[in-house]
């Protein structure tokens, strides 16, 4: 199609331009760099009576795909459209393979990522893999899900899938492609090393700009029958996020939140346990005991996990577990504490953490915030002062005499505060919480007389005496019943 003055080339725009370089209102070149500027993509042929280089080579930066010298030939004219005329076809033809190509992988692409039926028979894989451009040696499925809301997800999801293709592909490491509600990175080379691994997390992390993700990685697998697997198990592991460390790619062999299994509950019956986990964080936090906090609060997400690997009976746990000790904080203090807006807050807040380190951490944060506004004053102060000592330095030669000279009281006076408050005089107190240490130990399997010097007795008859006395059996009838 030829360029005529004054047609439509809006509605009906040509293939080929012919212009001559005097023209009104503006000349050829103008018209060309015009039409060009605006997106219009044709052939042009310039007519000209000037035989001018310089303008011949001005006319070649803007794409002039022929220059004609008037009197126009009538076998160079013929000639000169036939040349262009193959041009097109040939732009064209690359253009529809490169469209079919693209669609040919899309389908293939979606095709391998849903949800599969039945075993596709390997050969017939090999095949479309070879026609869409993607019959590598491995792959390795990496899924990328934005924590947004469903209202949300369309547009992060796009514009995380346009952010990450020039990345992906444009370095020719993959390809990406979007299977709601993941964008997924099909990558040509394992990622083997930890550094490359990491490399990706923080490539995406970039990519994704205010959107929160979760990105897993299902494993390399060698051939296009097992892309789904590995895309199966990345979506596994974002399931198990909130199980795993923040601020990395998941899987896929992920490290799990866990302590060592020494330091878990015994008794597996849940509500004794959850009595007694509430026990001892009140009581440590009472008694100043800062550094229990944590391991306590780890020990308490290790049995809420051999209970029920989920995440929202993870989360539940919590919140009755907290909203217990906070309970009996704020019940025994004397002291204006944390507003009930502030407690709301925090224990509606669990339900929306997304790791749980970070559930534990701002749990314990919180909870040892709470215990400073519900710290005592005057002799009730010291008198915590005390309690802890003891707890901390049990195995120690501890006496009545050396904490009333570091409080500065006389010892019968702090004698009978202790006796007053706590209803037991200071030594038997001492040695309840030996006994109750020293249980503990023979329960780990150590010997008796290893016990009765690591809880303070440098007597072991002694400390069989003060066993039985508060126990009613020996120390070896208590480790071999």
């Amino acid at each position: 199609m030829f360029f005529i003055r004054n047609m439509n080339f809006h509605q009906e725009p040509p293939d080929i331009a012919v212009v001559d370089i005097r023209m009104p209102l503006m000349d050829g070149l103008q018209l060309i760099q015009s039409l060009t500027s605006t997106g219009h993509q044709m052939q042009f042929i310039i007519l000209s009576g000037y035989a001018d280089f310089e303008y011949a080579k001005q006319a070649i930066k803007y794409g002039v795909s022929g220059y004609l010298l008037k009197p126009v030939d009538i076998s160079e004219m013929k000639n000169t459209l036939k040349r262009v005329s193959e041009r097109i076809k040939e732009d064209r033809l690359k253009q529809g393979q490169h469209q079919m190509k693209a669609v040919n992988r899309n389908w293939f692409l979606h095709d391998l990522f849903a949800p599969q039926d039945k075993s596709k028979d390997p050969a017939a894989m090999k095949s479309m893999a070879k026609e869409a451009g993607l019959l590598w040696c491995s792959y390795e499925t990496v899924a990328v899900f934005p924590r947004v809301s469903e209202v949300e997800r369309p547009d992060a999801l796009q514009r995380l899938d346009h952010a990450l293709k020039p990345i992906i592909e444009g370095r020719d490491m993959g390809v990406v492609t979007v299977s709601p509600p993941y964008v997924i990175l099909l990558l040509r080379e394992p990622l083997r090393s930890k550094q490359r691994r990491e490399e990706l997390y923080r490539e995406i992390a970039n990519a994704s700009g205010d959107y929160r993700f979760v990105a897993a990685t299902g494993g390399t697998v060698s051939v296009p029958e097992e892309i789904n697997r590995s895309f199966l198990k990345a979506q596994e592991l974002i399931k198990q996020a909130f199980f795993c460390e923040k601020g990395r790619l998941l899987g896929p062999n992920p490290s799990l939140h866990s302590v060592p299994e020494s330091t878990r509950p015994s008794n597996h019956n849940v509500e004794e346990t959850m009595e007694e986990l509430v026990f001892r964080l009140y009581y440590s936090l009472d008694a100043g005991n800062q550094t229990m906090i944590r391991p306590l609060l780890d020990e308490a997400a290790a049995f809420f996990l051999t209970q029920e690997p989920d995440e929202s009976f993870v989360k539940e746990s919590f919140f009755f577990l907290s909203n217990a000790v906070i309970h009996k904080l704020t019940a025994g203090s004397r002291k204006e504490m944390k507003g009930t807006e502030e407690v709301s807050r925090f224990l509606k807040g669990i339900f929306e953490f997304e790791f749980l380190d970070e559930l534990i951490d701002e749990t314990c944060r919180f909870l040892l915030g709470l215990a400073e506004d519900a710290e005592p004053e005057g002799k009730e102060k010291e008198l915590k002062i005390m309690i802890n000592i003891i707890h901390r330095h049990y195995a120690d030669n501890l006496k009545l005499e050396t904490l009333a000279g570091m409080l500065n009281y006389s010892t019968a006076y702090l004698g009978q505060l202790f006796k007053n408050k706590t209803g037991e005089y200071f030594n038997t107190y001492l040695d309840r919480v030996r006994i109750q240490k020293a249980k503990e130990l023979l329960e780990q399997g150590k010997k008796v007389y290893e016990v009765a010097e690591l809880v303070g007795y440098t007597s072991v008859n002694y400390f069989h005496s003060k066993f039985k006395k508060y126990e009613g059996r020996s120390p070896s009838e208590f480790k071999n019943p």
